[in-house]
């Protein structure tokens, strides 16, 4: 015969084993300061001891508020994206709010869908990498006062937070460490023009191009898309070419693979025939022979700040704003 499930610890559990009311226990579970501390301390001692665990779901009805918080991510199989969520559930955890996740494949429609649930699943507020697209919807279908943060790409209204990289600076180094490598003949293979990050990634490389007083020749850079086989075909047009670049700079780690897909199927060698520095950092960028030089973001912390932005909004302590976070080049050893 199966055997039934303990039931939950209540906090008339905990009041009957520590001898005291439920006002009490509840004081002392919730924080209020109307009891003295040794009391409350032996109570806490007496719930954990007996497994007892809140209930979120009567405190959220009782406060209007659910501790949860919904996280929209544009590409859940793309590691930056996986880097950041981890970043915001370990801040998120550590401030008592719990994270729904919602993945929306880079399609502005699935983002829109996925953003309504979560609100009408009564999340404190929202994090989303856009998608490509207009995000008119936002302002049509979410409270004007309503809480969001973007992260990776912005969004085009001061009512909305954003946390994001120096993407015009690091794409700048970059540029800076291939001509300290002798490279002068120097491309460069973005995802879709459309989004912020590419226009950003390949201005900052336009401009340390004519800081340096190296050519940017047109047919040297392309904007393909987010994913490898995009990549790989606008990197095919480039490296087919006699007078092809020695050096490419990709905007992403998904870019960085397609180039290496283009560089195999003409033949080339990466580091020999092509170096290349890209945007991300990723496990097997220093598996390959030889590795890959990369601007890394600060994946985790971009998730960590969104979430203290978002949880300022919420409670009124803090305000929408934008944070650009430094990258870093990483030279393997």
């Amino acid at each position: 015969m199966q055997k039934s499930l303990r039931r939950p610890v209540t906090l008339k559990d905990v009041a009957a084993a520590a001898g005291v009311s439920y006002q009490t226990v509840s004081r002392a579970i919730n924080g209020f300061g109307e009891i003295n501390a040794e009391t409350s301390q032996r109570v806490l001692k007496i719930a954990a001891e007996l497994g007892y665990r809140p209930n979120r779901l009567a405190n959220s009805l009782r406060s209007a508020k659910s501790k949860a918080l919904g996280l929209v991510v544009s590409d859940i199989e793309n590691l930056f994206f996986a880097e950041v969520a981890a970043g915001v559930e370990a801040e998120a955890t550590e401030r008592g709010y719990s994270v729904l996740l919602a993945n929306t494949s880079e399609d502005i429609h699935r983002e829109r869908t996925a953003i309504l649930n979560l609100f009408e699943s009564r999340v404190d507020g929202l994090i989303v990498a856009p998608a490509e697209g207009e995000h008119d919807f936002l302002k049509t279908d979410l409270p004007e006062t309503f809480p969001v943060v973007a992260i990776n790409r912005s969004l085009s209204s001061p009512l909305y937070g954003a946390v994001l990289s120096e993407n015009r600076e690091g794409a700048g180094a970059a540029v800076e460490y291939l001509v300290t490598r002798g490279h002068t003949k120097i491309g460069a293979v973005v995802g879709s023009p459309n989004l912020m990050t590419s226009q950003e990634r390949l201005d900052g490389f336009r401009s340390a191009m004519e800081r340096l007083g190296l050519p940017i020749e047109r047919h040297w850079t392309a904007a393909g898309t987010i994913y490898p086989k995009g990549a790989c075909e606008a990197a095919i047009e480039i490296l087919k070419r006699s007078d092809r670049p020695t050096a490419i700079i990709t905007s992403s780690q998904r870019i960085t693979q397609g180039v290496l897909m283009a560089l195999r199927h003409l033949g080339l060698r990466h580091g020999v025939d092509v170096e290349l520095v890209g945007f991300d950092d990723f496990p097997w960028a220093a598996l390959l022979d030889p590795p890959v030089t990369v601007i890394a973001q600060d994946t985790h912390n971009i998730g960590r700040k969104a979430v203290a932005m978002l949880l300022g909004m919420i409670t009124g302590t803090g305000e929408a704003a934008e944070i650009r976070l430094p990258t870093r080049l990483v030279v393997p050893s």
